[in-house]
Parts: C-alpha cells; sequence; structure tokens
C-alpha cells in the first residue's frame, strides 16, 4: 500500500465486469491521472489520512492535490484510505479525532468521496497494532465503532497474513459484513479471495500488484 502503473497487459474479459484501479500514497499529477485514466484505469484511491505517529496522524499532506488531480484528469470514482494512527508507544489521536479531521477535509475542500478504507496493517516505523493478539481486536472495534459512528461509507483493507499477524488467526473476525479490499501481489485480475480471512468469503477489491511504470500506483481491480 506504501507505493507504487503504466502498465501491465490489458485485462482479460471474465464472465462478470471489473473496474481497475489505482491508488496512491503520494501527490499524483493531473497528467499522469490523465494517462492512467486513458488505459482504463477508471477509479482511483487516495491515502486520505496518514499515521503520522510522531504528531498523532495527520490528513495526507497530498489528499487534497491528488483529489483535484484526479478530478481534473476526469475522475468521478473516487475512494480513499485511512492508516489509522495507533500503538502503545504513540500519542496518537483518537480515533474518533482522526476522523473529525477527515471529515473536516472533505467540508473544506467539496470532496465526493465514496468509501473510506480503513488499512489495517503494520508498521514497523511506528510500531502501530502492538497491544497483543486480543488488544488489537479490542482497538479494531474501537475503530470501528468510531467510523460507524460518522455515517460515512467504510470498507476494510488487509491481507490474510497482516490479519493472522495482528490478531493471531485468519478466522478473526471483526466485521465480515463491511466490503473487503485485500492485497495479494500475483499479478491476477480477479476477485479470487485464495485465503479467506476475517470471516470473509469474497471480496469487492483485490490490489494485485505494486509495481507500476510511474513508481506511483498499486494496481487493484474492484466490482463494477
Amino acid at each position: 500500500m506504501f507505493r507504487s502503473l503504466l502498465l501491465l497487459p490489458a485485462f482479460i474479459a471474465s464472465s462478470y465486469a471489473l473496474v481497475s484501479a489505482v491508488d496512491s500514497s503520494q501527490l499524483v499529477s493531473t497528467a499522469t491521472y490523465t494517462k492512467a485514466k486513458g488505459e482504463g484505469f477508471t477509479k482511483a484511491i487516495i491515502r486520505g489520512y496518514e499515521e503520522a505517529c510522531g504528531i498523532g496522524g495527520e490528513v495526507d499532506p497530498n489528499f487534497v492535490g491528488s483529489y483535484n488531480n484526479a478530478r481534473a484528469a476526469g475522475y468521478t470514482n473516487i475512494d480513499m484510505y485511512w492508516f489509522p494512527c495507533n500503538g502503545s508507544g504513540n500519542n496518537c489521536k483518537s480515533y474518533a479525532t482522526q476522523l473529525s479531521e477527515i471529515a473536516a477535509t472533505f467540508s473544506a475542500h467539496s470532496m465526493d468521496i465514496g468509501t473510506i478504507w480503513i488499512d489495517i496493517e503494520q508498521d514497523s516505523i511506528c510500531d502501530n497494532w502492538n497491544y497483543g493478539t486480543s488488544g488489537n481486536l479490542v482497538q479494531a472495534k474501537s475503530l470501528i465503532a468510531a467510523i460507524k459512528a460518522t455515517g460515512f461509507k467504510f470498507g476494510i483493507y488487509s491481507t490474510p497474513g497482516e490479519w493472522s499477524n495482528i490478531f493471531g488467526s485468519t478466522g478473526v473476525v471483526l466485521d465480515n459484513s463491511a466490503p473487503l479490499w485485500f492485497a495479494t501481489f500475483n499479478n491476477v485480475e480477479t476477485l479470487t479471495l485464495g485465503t479467506p480471512f476475517g470471516g470473509w468469503t469474497s471480496a469487492v477489491g483485490h490490489q494485485y500488484t505494486d509495481v507500476s511504470a510511474s513508481g506511483l500506483f498499486d494496481l487493484s481491480v474492484f466490482a463494477s
């Protein structure tokens, strides 16, 4: 999720339609988004909030700029992802405060965001999700309660490996009623969830590579 179009072999038609997506944690220019859209990537996902554990979390400084550039390139299907600040050694803002900062940014810049994807993965730099497996689940439930209180449409981004490391088992269920966007870097543009986890047996999105010619995008497919 931290890195990285342009591009891989064209999507091979299947029995159901898929939407090709790019996501980025960096500032992306209008020209780069325009090229991506011209190559069939019609959905954009932008990191809207970052851990920034030294200051308790912050709206990503590139969020508004990338959003405006994506809109200028003709994107209308735009999501964001939230990499929440947590970790026992960090003085993180509450989840409610992190979400209020996201909401304020939406409002201040008239942003039209479809889904907030909660990025559940470990980061060795900030040493997040370090409460022990049972404590991590308590934290995650608190996080889910906070976003449900906002009324925002949300989903969960993770991987089977991250889930197992954080919660102790792929079988631990947090909220499998939320849509799942999972990462398996296998260069296979399908939604097949090879290793079910978190109570999900299917997903709405699959991030299939973190490699792109621009070096700015990860690539995914989503259900239409």
